[in-house]
């Protein structure tokens, strides 16, 4: 247990070790509450490692960078004025510790392809009704029988009508519609862990970002990212 994430976090974010006493009596208990976690938790759990990967198509051979598990912070996040903890009037609120900031601030302060692995899949889980889709190609035009040329954007999308519009209930039509697009991105997940592919994260060029798969032929060796 000395190396769990929840060590690694302690350490980045607020610069102290968690008394091991407190992993080993209290976290470690908490964990084997439930036998069988939440799928979505196993998921993102596997997800956390090397699978996630960003795409370097600048040079003349593409290359592939993990993607770090957490966000790194700004250097600015750590400064703390001299006088902060003599006279804390008037800054209190202006001043929150590194490890007050949750995932909701980072995401909103720091731009998306700057994103850890951690806060990539919580944008994810967050999402109602995500964007989803699968990539053209040319001279075909059956439905696709694989995850290979499928994306999921980190939006929401708008095309579900108002529960209550023109009177009429659209309530449980837009649940079964919810529950299948989260069966898609469960699935989608899925056959990236199962195959052993990789899932590849562009936020160049949009606000939200894209989740899509790399295929198998694309791997190549993956490199640490450096910041």
């Amino acid at each position: 247990m000395a190396s769990c994430l929840v060590q690694q976090l302690f350490r980045q974010k607020i610069g102290v070790e968690l008394d091991q006493g407190i992993v080993d009596e209290v976290l470690f208990h908490m964990l084997r509450l439930r036998k069988h976690p939440s799928k979505e938790l196993l998921q993102d759990i596997k997800l956390v490692t090397d699978t996630l990967i960003i795409t370097d198509y600048a040079r003349r051979e593409a290359r592939h960078f993990s993607v770090p598990t957490f966000t790194p912070i700004p250097e600015y996040w750590t400064y703390v004025a001299p006088w902060h903890g003599e006279r804390t009037t008037g800054i209190s609120k202006a001043y929150h510790p590194v490890g007050q900031r949750t995932s909701n601030v980072r995401r909103r302060k720091i731009r998306n392809d700057d994103w850890g692995t951690i806060d990539i899949l919580n944008e994810l889980r967050e999402l109602n009704y995500p964007q989803m889709g699968y990539k053209p190609r040319p001279y075909v035009i059956e439905e696709p029988d694989s995850f290979d040329d499928a994306f999921i954007s980190l939006a929401e999308d708008n095309s579900l009508p108002a529960n209550i519009r023109w009177g009429v209930d659209h309530s449980r039509y837009n649940a079964v519609l919810i529950d299948g697009r989260s069966q898609f991105v469960n699935n989608f997940l899925d056959d990236i862990l199962i195959t052993d592919k990789r899932l590849t994260w562009c936020a160049a060029g949009t606000p939200w970002g894209i989740l899509s798969i790399v295929e198998s032929s694309q791997h190549g060796e993956v490199q640490t990212q450096l910041y």
